[in-house]
């Protein structure tokens, strides 16, 4: 199933945003500033959402370390953040090309694409759900050109979802499933969903938005369409909470892909362990700032896979979750 006991991911309890709170708190000593550099490898990082998502920067910062790299020690950050605009995420990549960065590390598919059609010398790092459904790369094993990078393949665990959320909810029979209207990924996302829970007998009720502006219509839409549970795409995992929780006020539960979204009010998460992919993504930089053509640098998947769930929400929707599927579970909200 892709769980933690199938994978040697390791059991953890809670939530994994207070390890990762943690990295901003450490401070260099000053006998080891002093002996910084003059001139660092710059790295040009991206993000989807904007800056008040620091666990972004986290991750970022905590992978970049597994592969050799302290900021301020050897290697300087630029963040930048499109906070939902693809014409953001553009002008921050023409920015940073300018600026003279070494390689480019990208977020998500829309800001990929923006950056692809810019940049015009800098390597460009992505993660992104899947490269290869909208055209980033052609081949993952030898990608050409300046691009590489690592892929959740949301759209593949989809089916799997849908089953934890069957075994949640034994009742389940129709799921609304909340998509990006700008995100290439969402044809892909709601095509594999929508095949996998015919397959179930489940009946599926696509809404596409553009932003949390739109969440509200969205759920009336749900909810007169009598969905029993929504999932909601990765794109929107830093304004999830808008959604949840209205969502559970009028008794709807939710299913996302990241452990953010169980910690926002999800009833379960499932999808690729996004920090573990951080890790191979840093690998991937280092090689680049040691001579490497992204090109000649294979783009990699998921290995590992983490499953979250909030006890909290089931209380609060009145659902007596199975032993079977909690002991499974990596994260478990209480």
């Amino acid at each position: 199933m892709g769980m933690s006991d199938h994978f040697g991911v390791r059991k953890r309890r809670l939530t994994r945003r207070s390890a990762f709170a943690l990295a901003p708190l450490l401070g260099l000593p000053t006998a080891v500033t002093a002996q910084v550099p003059s001139k660092l490898p710059r790295v040009g990082v991206i993000a989807w959402e904007g800056p008040e998502t620091a666990i972004r920067m986290d991750e970022v910062r905590q992978a970049m370390e597994t592969a050799g790299y302290r900021e301020g020690v050897n290697v300087t950050f630029q963040w930048r953040w499109a906070a939902g605009s693809q014409a953001r995420a553009a002008d921050a990549a023409a920015e940073l090309e300018a600026l003279g960065v070494d390689v480019l590390f990208v977020l998500t598919t829309p800001v990929a694409h923006a950056a692809k059609d810019v940049v015009r010398k800098t390597p460009i790092v992505f993660s992104v759900a899947d490269a290869l459904a909208t055209g980033l790369v052609s081949n993952v094993t030898r990608p050409g050109g300046r691009m590489t990078g690592v892929m959740l393949f949301s759209a593949e665990l989809g089916p799997k979802r849908l089953e934890i959320l069957r075994e949640a909810m034994p009742g389940v029979s129709r799921v609304g499933f909340l998509a990006s209207s700008i995100d290439p990924n969402a044809v892909t996302f709601v095509r594999e969903t929508t095949a996998a829970a015919q397959r179930l007998g489940i009946a599926l009720v696509s809404v596409a938005v553009r932003g949390p502006e739109e969440f509200d219509r969205a759920l009336d839409t749900m909810v007169s369409e009598r969905v029993h549970a929504v999932i909601l795409q990765t794109l929107f995992n830093a304004t999830s909470r808008q959604f949840i929780e209205p969502a559970l006020a009028r008794g709807l539960p939710c299913v996302g892909d990241q452990p953010v979204f169980a910690e926002n009010g999800a009833l379960l998460a499932f999808g690729s362990d996004r920090p573990r992919l951080f890790e191979r993504a840093a690998s991937q930089i280092d090689r680049i700032l040691k001579g490497t053509s992204p090109g000649d640098i294979p783009v990699e998947g998921p290995t590992t896979f983490w499953l979250a769930i909030n006890q909290k929400t089931a209380r609060t929707l009145g659902l007596a979750l199975p032993a079977s599927l909690l002991i499974r579970a990596d994260e478990v909200i209480e």
